[in-house]
């Protein structure tokens, strides 16, 4: 039987700091994150497990705040189902932001809009997630690095988060890669995944090179791609420009 539902409201003012280290550790169930107020963390949590309280820490440490958000669950503990469990956070977009999350089987919403991220840091097991950059990320995203399970994920507006090099490891799953935005930049991309069906989405006046590792040439339809051999295709505005995408894929089933 559920205990009796539990909603908390914290907010943090961040002090004195020039950047912001996040990290949340979430078990089973929605998480949703947006971005917030110039220098404060929102979060509001439902739960109806005394094991789902959330566990809410912030430290200053030099000129970097450290805000961890956390759950005392142990792999192996089995919750009845169903129970909620739900975070709703709204994290401060006038400071540069370090990104880690890992979760268990969850589903997120991951609106990175009006962020400034500079790292993003994204570890999941089986998991349904969104993840947007609707507008120009505001400072230069270095690393863009998700480990994934058997999941479906959809990354929207990928060119506008301002990303140096991306890292995607998946297993059997769903992923979408939608490049629209506004590229500013040199990005690499690598993709190495299982029995996974991979969708490229890549604006035709986007100058691109993908690569295809360990891919039968026979079952690549890679439509407005100029063919330089097996593995290699280019983009007719590859080459024009210094803001390009360098994207490596290795296994799945594509679509582009």
């Amino acid at each position: 039987m559920a205990d009796e539902e539990n909603r908390e409201n914290r907010v943090i003012p961040l002090g004195e700091v020039d950047s912001l280290k996040v990290s949340i550790k979430f078990g089973a169930g929605k998480l949703v994150l947006i971005s917030g107020e110039e220098d404060v963390f929102k979060g509001n949590f439902q739960y109806d497990k005394s094991i789902l309280k959330p566990n809410i820490q912030y430290e200053i440490l030099g000129e970097t705040g450290i805000l961890t958000l956390s759950q005392s669950i142990k792999k192996d503990l089995d919750l009845p189902f169903p129970y909620k469990n739900r975070w709703n956070l709204k994290l401060p977009s006038d400071i540069p932001l370090q990104l880690y999350i890992n979760t268990a089987t969850y589903s997120g919403d991951i609106d990175l809009t009006n962020l400034q991220i500079e790292n993003f840091y994204l570890t999941t097991g089986a998991s349904q997630t969104n993840i947007i950059f609707d507008r120009p990320n505001f400072t230069d995203l270095k690393n863009i690095n998700i480990k994934t399970g058997a999941s479906t994920i959809k990354m929207l507006g990928l060119a506008n988060a301002n990303f140096d090099k991306m890292n995607f490891t998946g297993g059997a799953g769903s992923y979408s890669f939608d490049f629209s935005g506004d590229l500013t930049k040199k990005s690499k991309v690598n993709i190495n995944v299982g029995a996974a069906k991979i969708v490229l989405k890549i604006p035709s006046n986007m100058g691109t090179k993908i690569i295809f590792r360990n891919f039968p040439a026979s079952k690549l339809d890679v439509r407005g791609f100029i063919k330089i051999n097996d593995q290699t295709y280019i983009s007719p505005e590859y080459g024009k420009s210094d803001a390009e995408l360098d994207i490596e894929i290795k296994g799945g089933l594509i679509d582009i």
